[in-house]
């Protein structure tokens, strides 16, 4: 047995390296890319030509990614589809999930960091259960089938809780690698009585709709197969066009990370041509063959609409912002309060809990009316047909496994 759990120990370990590796390449490609590198260039990177070349650039290597290695990462639902019926992320995909999310993260893109994260911690994981796995098998040997078997559940699920335990114990301890967090909201030491409340369950009801259509499209964007006639051309006229629409304003660049915090000091007519442009990069670049998550894109854009509701109430703008997460969330989880209330503490700290929960609320009761009126899109129907996708499309899915 204590082989068992040190291969927990040491697998657990194993993945927390793998995602802080990952997390501190994309910080530092991103950093040579949009700082070092205009500084030595004496450019503006947001002010002048560096602007478009670096997207078109980004665009070029996510075509070669896209033309040799495959249509990785898999998106969000394609990975919780796949663990809901007991399928694995194939961590032969690992190198293709990594150098397509870098080309789509590093260089501008308007994507999220969370597929890429899931397709390679998740591919990460799978090996990480498959070693456990086989020291599983020789322990059972070892003890003999029966004497196994007896033993309490805890202990069989035990290697499983060490490896999550000692995962987060290396990341927290790895002197690199840690996710920003500066796009978080402070704790709440304010008021929030019954009129604020009423303005954020208005507001989270009022997206609802818009935004269930608008997750719908990126999810179309992103399953088309238009990009690949030439991926190389497409992905840099995509890194273009989103360029292009960032010109207006640079926070259209990347997830909106990096502009949250910033959305209360921006004009109105400028923040609605923010929440509309960052959604529609979204749909171009993952349209045109960029790979990412869509989760925080979708949270930015609301932001900026909550920020821009706001300005008719006298309400705290956190309050408004915070809600309309809520909201989201609740659509992206389809209707689970729970899940969505935790999906919202990526952003807000649980001081905001209550803010959070009448989000959450007035969300999911406009859902429930919504539904019977057929004012949202179709749910997507469930079958393998993007996982085939992405089968022909990655060339280590034709070689024989383990």
């Amino acid at each position: 047995m204590g082989l068992l759990f040190l291969t927990a120990v040491l697998g657990g370990a194993f993945a927390a390296a793998v995602a802080s590796s990952f997390i501190w390449l994309i910080e530092t490609i991103t950093e040579y890319v949009w700082e070092t590198l205009p500084e030595e260039f004496s450019v503006d990177p947001f002010e002048s030509w560096w602007l478009f070349a670096v997207p078109v650039v980004g665009g070029a290597l996510v075509g070669l990614g896209q033309r040799f290695l495959g249509n990785y990462p898999i998106s969000i639902d394609e990975a919780v589809t796949k663990w809901r019926t007991g399928g694995q992320i194939d961590p032969r995909t690992i190198p293709a999930s990594t150098f397509n999310s870098v080309a789509s993260l590093a260089f501008g893109g308007p994507v999220g960091f969370e597929a890429a994260l899931t397709g390679i911690v998740g591919g990460a994981a799978t090996l990480v259960g498959q070693a456990i796995g086989r020291v599983r098998g020789l322990v059972r040997q070892a003890f003999g089938v029966d004497e196994y078997e007896g033993l309490p559940p805890v202990s069989r699920r035990l290697p499983l809780w060490l490896a999550a335990v000692s995962g987060l114990v290396v990341y927290k301890a790895i002197p690199f690698g840690d996710l920003d967090l500066g796009f978080r909201f402070a704790d709440f030491d304010g008021q929030f009585d019954t009129s604020d409340a009423l303005v954020v369950a208005t507001f989270a009801a009022l997206v609802v709709v818009p935004v269930s259509w608008a997750i719908k499209l990126v999810a179309l964007a992103e399953h088309a197969t238009f990009f690949r006639r030439s991926p190389e051309v497409i992905g840099m006229a995509g890194g273009l066009a989103f360029a292009l629409l960032a010109a207006v304003d640079p926070l259209v660049l990347f997830s909106g990370q990096q502009g949250l915090q910033l959305l209360p000091t921006v004009d109105t007519p400028e923040l609605v041509y923010i929440a509309i442009a960052n959604w529609l990069a979204l749909c171009v670049a993952v349209f045109t063959g960029w790979r990412g998550g869509p989760v925080f894109p979708i949270f930015f854009s609301v932001a900026a609409f909550a920020t821009a509701f706001d300005r008719w109430f006298a309400v705290d703008e956190r309050l408004v912002i915070i809600g309309g997460i809520a909201a989201v969330s609740i659509v992206f989880v389809r209707g689970g309060i729970v899940p969505a209330f935790l999906l919202s503490l990526y952003v807000a700290p649980i001081a905001f809990g209550g803010v959070i929960v009448i989000g959450c609320v007035g969300a999911a009761c406009a859902l429930a009316i919504a539904r019977p009126l057929g004012l949202l899109p179709a749910p997507p129907a469930r079958s393998d047909s993007s996982s085939e996708a992405h089968a022909d499309a990655h060339p280590a899915d034709h070689r024989s496994g383990d």
